[in-house]
């Protein structure tokens, strides 16, 4: 689908919000065979629903493996499997309206919530789902701004860290409430994505996401983001 589309219709609005059919979004080409699909104002009416969501979840703080050690994920983070009841209508609506726009089936809703600027996710790339050639993940911001980093995971020349201040290299899609963002291709493969933290007084952001994968391609090999890592002394 490149170029611009439209988001198609639903019907009715609950929640207080509903994906916006006026709103169209645009292909950014990260490469040849990486892209992503940002639409501005996708949802309408997405602080309302922010606000249910945020009291409305049973959200927990999960833990990760870090230089040997376990330390607290600086985030909150709630699952909705596919096929699962889901308690807020808007978003089950959002969910069908991307299946009819993308033509796949997407797995259950993973849900985050930044607390505030302190709360953040590293760069990284979903390698959980370990086919990584042909993917969509598409992320529903509802909330605050923030930044949202794309940076491909190949080094610039002259360069050794992948977090190297000097390297001006990536971009910043600083989705607001109700903005969508849709990564495909081999965007998994190819480019990392992360929500940095920020200075000064931020309040909340929820972000919902949605994966599929083709399945095809080699495998990925070695842990994914959240697993245990070993380091010899």
């Amino acid at each position: 689908m490149p170029g611009r589309w439209r988001a198609g219709n639903l019907a009715g609005v609950t929640d207080g919000a509903a994906v916006d059919p006026a709103a169209s979004g645009e292909r950014l080409w990260l490469d040849d065979r990486s892209w992503v699909d940002v639409t501005r104002g996708w949802l309408g009416g997405a602080d309302s629903l922010y606000e249910e969501m945020r009291t409305g979840l049973p959200w927990r703080q999960g833990t990760m493996w870090r230089y040997e050690r376990t330390v607290t994920a600086p985030r909150l983070s709630a699952w909705i499997p596919r096929g699962g009841p889901v308690p807020f209508p808007a978003l089950l609506d959002a969910y069908r309206t991307l299946r009819r726009t993308y033509g796949v089936d997407f797995d259950g809703f993973g849900l985050s919530m930044y607390r505030d600027g302190n709360d953040a996710v590293a760069l990284h790339r979903d390698r959980e789902m370990r086919w990584l050639d042909d993917t969509i993940i598409a992320i529903l911001t509802l909330g605050a701004r923030r930044p949202f980093l794309v940076k491909s995971r190949h080094l610039a020349p002259g360069r050794r860290l992948l977090a190297d201040p000097l390297d001006r290299g990536g971009q910043d899609l600083a989705p607001a409430s109700g903005d969508l963002i849709v990564l495909g291709g081999r965007a998994q493969a190819d480019w990392l994505h992360g929500v940095p933290r920020v200075p000064g007084h931020v309040s909340g952001r929820i972000s919902v996401q949605w994966r599929w994968t083709s399945r095809t391609g080699q495998p990925e090999r070695g842990p994914g983001y959240g697993a245990a890592r070993h380091f010899s002394r």
